[in-house]
């Protein structure tokens, strides 16, 4: 195996499982060799049993056929036990690390379309299947076609070429038509995709839809998406049925020229009453796995798709640091900011241009500026969920990823505008799985943040169960939690963008006064225009088309603002 199969994604965890893909290759081989038992069976009786009326003879090959159906049932169900084995082993192992990879990875990597990522990301479902299905099993009896045919051969001599030429007609036939099934496989696809991402989109801002009442417009799209793949889908199937009933014709066709050819060498004395019928049994068991190799490369063309597009992905998050193990730092300390630039995929113009700023320990921060300034942006970089397309972010001289992506995602957090709440308690949107937090700090967080003001209110309190996603929540209550959630691990630097956006005049009061003397240590950088705010700081950086206007302290900022017309 190359270094590079050793570190991709899917072969080297595949590689690991050799052992079952083994055993279920041996079971397949196993069970092809018995299925030729009961042709020998029938040839035997019809020609040394029932000529000469051996019936001793019958009873020890019928003993000896239900032996071989036993042996057969029991590799048939051994073969799909691993099959299932193996799917539930790559499933626990390459799914696993494929949403593990999505999550660690930078969100400038992951942007674009949720449905159509969530749509990319099923499809690994599509390539697990086609290697822990039946259709491993198809591709594996697949070889034994001329095996058969072979035995055939062994057994009814000439009888053997009328298999033997319908074989490369029902694989040319096969072939011929799979440019014409990847074609419109490839475009169905792409138009389930974006079908996918549609329906994901629209019930993520289903509410927005309904107060605007543009459900028709979705709807529009909706069919368009449909029709658009509606005739890829339908011709793609009528190809795969033409190669399909080919095979079942061609499988008619042996057995009536074996029936109609064996009779003439029946009369010559070439071939026994029994041969003839072994052959016709033969012949149906060899071209069987044949009628289905349409549906094989129609399935096949999916997977590669699917696989495709998930090695593009795994290409993109896989940053080369999966492996590396960052620098478990004891502080954070000074921030710089050298030369910070960034431009969000497909932009036109760069959100942020030669960013240049020191912040020390314990400094507190606002940024200030209009909107589209990339004051969001520059928070999200501080963070590391992007990384800037020029210069670096320092913490104490070490790069965002140099250091420990659990350390620092300890030692910072993060309040930003998009509030995400998800499916559990209160509790668990607050703590997150972060372990070793007590309740008094637990406390502490809930009553600064003003999640103690209404949590009375709700049945169950801190244990109440979002089913919603906190849907039912006003806006100030989930930013109220999305505050605790950031203050839980008493972060040593805090992060905020409009904190107190949704909070009303006398909430954000008390949030301030309460906050103060929380991070008296701490850094923060707070994204503002609120006074009650810029209480918290003593520096203000003001940025105008992505790059810093004004930067000192926060009374000569604002003298300067309000001088400006």
């Amino acid at each position: 195996m190359t270094n590079h199969n050793k570190n991709h994604w899917f072969w080297s965890s595949v590689s690991n499982f050799k052992a079952l893909f083994f055993r279920i290759g041996v079971a397949a081989v196993m069970v092809n060799l018995l299925s030729v038992g009961s042709s020998i069976f029938i040839m035997v009786v019809y020609d040394r049993v029932i000529p000469n009326a051996a019936f001793p003879s019958l009873y020890a090959l019928t003993a000896g056929m239900l032996v071989v159906l036993i042996f057969d049932f029991i590799l048939k169900n051994m073969r799909a036990w691993f099959i299932d084995l193996a799917a539930q082993q790559i499933d626990l192992t390459v799914g696993e690390d494929i949403y593990k990879r999505v999550l660690e990875a930078p969100l400038n990597e992951v942007s674009g379309s949720i449905g159509g990522l969530a749509n990319t990301i099923r499809g690994f479902d599509q390539v697990r299947e086609f290697f822990t299905s039946a259709t491993l099993a198809l591709v594996v009896d697949l070889p034994f076609v001329f095996l058969f045919v072979f035995v055939i051969y062994l057994i009814s001599g000439p009888l053997a070429i009328i298999p033997f030429m319908a074989i490369p007609i029902v694989i040319g036939i096969g072939l011929l038509v799979q440019p014409f099934i990847a074609k419109h496989a490839e475009k169905a696809m792409e138009v389930g995709k974006n079908k996918h991402g549609l329906i994901i989109e629209s019930l993520s801002g289903i509410e927005t839809i309904k107060t605007i009442g543009s459900s028709d417009v979705f709807l529009s799209r909706y069919k368009d998406t449909v029709e658009g793949g509606a005739e890829s889908g339908r011709m793609s199937k009528v190809f795969s049925q033409l190669a399909t009933n080919s095979a079942s014709s061609a499988q008619l066709l042996c057995l009536v020229f074996i029936v109609f050819y064996g009779t003439f060498l029946i009369d010559e004395g070439v071939v026994s009453m029994g041969a003839m019928v072994a052959a016709v049994l033969l012949s149906s068991r060899a071209l069987a796995p044949l009628g289905l190799i349409a549906n094989l490369f129609g399935r096949l063309n999916n997977t590669k798709t699917a696989y495709n597009e998930l090695d593009q992905l795994m290409q993109k998050v896989d940053t080369g640091q999966a492996d590396k193990l960052g620098i478990k730092v004891e502080s954070l300390g000074q921030i710089v900011w050298s030369r910070i630039g960034f431009n969000y995929p497909n932009a036109s113009v760069p959100s942020l241009v030669e960013i240049n700023a020191t912040i020390n320990p314990g400094e507190k921060i606002a940024i200030m500026g209009r909107n589209g300034s990339g004051k969001t942006t520059l928070i999200k970089l501080c963070t590391g969920i992007i990384q800037p397309t020029q210069g670096v972010i320092t913490f104490d001289k070490l790069a965002v990823n140099e250091i420990d992506s659990k350390t620092l995602h300890s030692k910072i957090s993060v309040v930003l505008q998009d509030i995400n709440l998800f499916a559990g308690t209160i509790r668990d949107n607050i703590l997150m799985g972060r372990d070793g937090i007590n309740d008094s700090i637990l406390m502490q967080a809930i009553d600064c943040s003003g999640v103690n003001d209404f949590l009375t209110k709700i049945p169950g309190g801190l244990d109440a169960i979002l089913m919603d996603r906190g849907q039912s929540l006003s806006a100030g209550q989930r930013q109220a939690i999305a505050i605790a959630r950031a203050l839980i691990n008493q972060p040593e630097i805090l992060l905020m963008d409009e904190p107190t956006a949704a909070l009303d005049l006398n909430s954000e009061q008390a949030f301030v006064k309460k906050l103060k003397p929380l991070i008296e240590d701490s850094t923060l950088i707070a994204v503002t225009h609120r006074l009650p705010v810029l209480e918290l700081v003593d520096r203000i950086i003001v940025l105008a088309d992505g790059k810093i206007a004004i930067d000192g302290p926060k009374e000569d900022v604002l003298e300067k603002l309000k001088a400006k017309p």
